[in-house]
């Protein structure tokens, strides 16, 4: 058997995020685990569906450090969007990029765009529990690429060319 391959979902647990299909996609796959950092109105039917899963784990809100230790021990950062989600580069991309990990998600568009641009992750469609596993497995070998993408979110330059942007208004 191959190695576990760990996947981390920081972020709300409501309406906007296909967190059922996560919970479904590593349930079937004995070589998958979820780790979900946060909480939200739909946690406790979450809980109820991962029951029995040892693989799917719940850590609640954490602190930065403990943040920091559980991305560290991901493979794969997952955006479980929902496109009409009205969302088109959401903070946690910024986040996973950061920790150096590769992205699989379920949004289209601009977070698509970077994706693909940056070699940093993969796209699936919201709902498919096979095509999130596919999505995860293709993702592993783009870790070189969240470095890429996390340059794209760097505060200095970003504010550099916000303010050029504001000034010439």
């Amino acid at each position: 058997m191959s190695a576990m391959i760990r996947i981390a979902y920081i972020g709300n647990m409501s309406l906007s995020y296909d967190l059922v299909t996560a919970i479904d996609a590593v349930a079937g796959d004995e070589g998958l685990s979820l780790d979900l950092a946060g909480a939200g109105p739909d946690e406790p039917a979450l809980r109820r569906r991962a029951e029995g899963c040892a693989r799917i784990r719940f850590h609640g809100y954490l602190r930065d450090p403990e943040l920091r230790a559980l991305l560290s021990e991901a493979d794969v950062g997952l955006v479980p969007m929902f496109d009409d989600s009205c969302v088109g580069v959401p903070y946690k991309l910024a986040d996973y990029a950061a920790a150096g990990l590769p992205v699989a998600s379920s949004l289209h568009g601009e977070t698509e765009g970077l994706l693909a641009r940056c070699g940093a992750g993969t796209v699936y469609p919201a709902g498919d529990p096979a095509a999130l596993r596919a999505a995860v497995r293709k993702a592993v070998d783009m870790r070189g690429g969240a470095a890429a993408l996390a340059a794209l979110f760097d505060a200095e330059k970003l504010y550099d060319g916000y303010v050029a942007f504001a000034s010439a208004l």
